[in-house]
């Protein structure tokens, strides 16, 4: 793709010959937080009442997984995204229905909340962005593994009796 003759493109074509390349589930992110791409090819949010807020490069989105791009969006560390990557079949995306008063499983583009499944521990994306320390981050994946085995020795001494 000429990203240079993009550069010049009106933002309707460069938008939709950049979102070609990420997929759907990408884009999908993109219109949740709805995103547009600007001259230089970085994906920006226009608030009527705010400055643009610039988010990332669409070299970025291209790379990153749909998990990452949320997680930088809620300005997450590299240790957070690459640990829930690598762990992401232990974790189910929720949301929070006020309406309800409760939580529901969600799509990976609307999630807000973290559901750990073997313990059923929810982890908000802004606290997860509030841990600044890497050993406090440490400290609660440690947490979360010892609670998924304790959690499955307590299955297997159910079955087993």
């Amino acid at each position: 793709m000429n990203y240079q003759l993009l550069k010049s493109a009106t933002q309707e074509i460069r938008d939709d010959y950049l979102r070609q390349e990420l997929g759907m589930e990408k884009c999908e992110i993109l219109d949740k937080y709805q995103l547009k791409s600007n001259v230089d090819l970085y994906w920006e949010r226009h608030h009527e009442h705010h400055p643009i807020q610039v988010h990332f490069s669409h070299k970025f989105a291209r790379k990153a997984s749909p998990l990452g791009m949320i997680f930088y969006l809620y300005k997450l560390c590299y240790a957070k995204v690459k640990y829930f990557d690598q762990n992401w079949d232990d974790f189910l995306p929720y949301v929070y229905n006020w309406q309800r008063g409760l939580f529901q499983e969600t799509r990976l583009a609307d999630m807000e909340f973290i559901r750990h499944l073997s313990t059923g521990i929810m982890l908000d994306l802004r606290n997860l962005a509030k841990i600044n320390r890497y050993e406090d981050f440490v400290a609660l994946c440690d947490y979360l593994e010892e609670q998924k085995c304790c959690t499955l020795i307590g299955r297997k001494k159910l079955t087993v009796v």
